[in-house]
């Protein structure tokens, strides 16, 4: 995905966070979480730092440049293996997910891992956000060694990114589909930059009265449909699996990127531009995909976020209100 794309998939989970339904409460007894509650107090944050969310957004490929390895997890089917494959658990309103089991080819069969360390990268980030804002909370304000806040929504805005490319289906496949790949991450950057008013001068979004990206009078029936889907679907807390953690439910959400790639790009499919692609009836259904795997990504975002954020606020400053 590209730049814009990138930071307003990451605003649009912090808008996911502060005007959609969210269950006041989910699970039980000692396992009970106050999402809402929970979800405005991190919205109220970032709203202080909400200029740096492309910077922010960016850094992995701009700075980082770890393309070649943390942005994916390379995936392709074992031809060899007739053994049946027990794909990973997501949550039910993963609308990719419910898709792929009911139409991928692939689905249940066995396949291979060829490289990439994305779901590493996005476990290590959550675990080091939440060792900095312990550091933050501990030492005394001004101290050298304790991180700003700004470089705390920084360090979001980094992890979304990751969590975004995971459900890029191509950042998924070990095929060589590089002209196709452009195309296609094109074309939402396209649509970002078409739907919303964009400072580019100075690397931000023009607001509305709410916060969020400002909406053009040409937005485009892509970012309608997601942004419509973001406030009327249920929220679900859980990583779909009592037992996951970042990693496995990243490993997930990348085993059925993989699913999709071969769906949307056939076994077969010759690497080809954009408007041979529009021709083929993969093709003709390209928006249907975009807006699932959109909302599915907004959705891992704000998912991701709020783990980090309540880990962070049971250990210390909400410790003893729960108590």
């Amino acid at each position: 995905m590209k730049k814009y794309t990138h930071a307003w998939l990451a605003f649009m989970a912090m808008k996911r966070l502060d005007q959609a339904t969210l269950p006041e409460t989910e699970g039980s007894g000692k396992s009970e979480v106050q999402v809402a509650k929970f979800a405005r107090s991190l919205v109220r944050w970032f709203k202080n730092y909400r200029d740096f969310v492309v910077q922010g957004a960016w850094y992995p490929d701009e700075v980082f440049s770890d393309q070649g390895s943390s942005h994916g997890v390379k995936y392709e089917p074992d031809l060899l293996s007739e053994d049946a494959r027990a794909f990973k658990t997501l949550p039910d309103t993963m609308e990719i997910r419910n898709l792929m089991m009911e139409e991928s080819k692939l689905y249940g069969r066995p396949f291979n891992i060829v490289k990439g360390n994305l779901c590493d990268r996005c476990d290590a980030m959550a675990h080091t956000i939440v060792d900095n804002f312990k550091i933050q909370y501990r030492e005394e304000k001004g101290n050298p060694i304790s991180p700003s806040s700004t470089h705390m929504a920084m360090r979001f805005f980094i992890m979304s990114h990751y969590i975004a490319d995971a459900h890029m289906p191509l950042h998924c496949d070990a095929r060589s589909l590089a002209d196709i790949h452009t195309a296609v991450e094109k074309q939402w950057e396209n649509g970002v930059e078409k739907s919303y008013k964009i400072d580019k001068d100075n690397e931000r979004f023009f607001y509305d009265p709410d916060g969020y990206p400002l909406k053009t009078e040409k937005i485009t029936s892509l970012m309608s449909t997601v942004e419509e889907k973001i406030l009327s679907r249920p929220f679900v807390f859980n990583w779909g699996n009592s037992d996951y953690s970042t990693w496995d439910y990243m490993s997930a959400i990348t085993e059925y990127s993989y699913l999709l790639a071969y769906e949307m790009f056939p076994e077969g499919f010759a690497d080809t531009g954009w408007l041979e692609y529009k021709k083929t009836p993969e093709g003709q259904r390209f928006e249907q995909y975009s807006a699932k795997l959109m909302t599915d990504a907004i959705d891992s975002i704000a998912r991701a976020w709020l783990h980090v954020w309540i880990r962070y606020r049971l250990w210390g400053p909400d410790k003893q209100k729960s108590k």
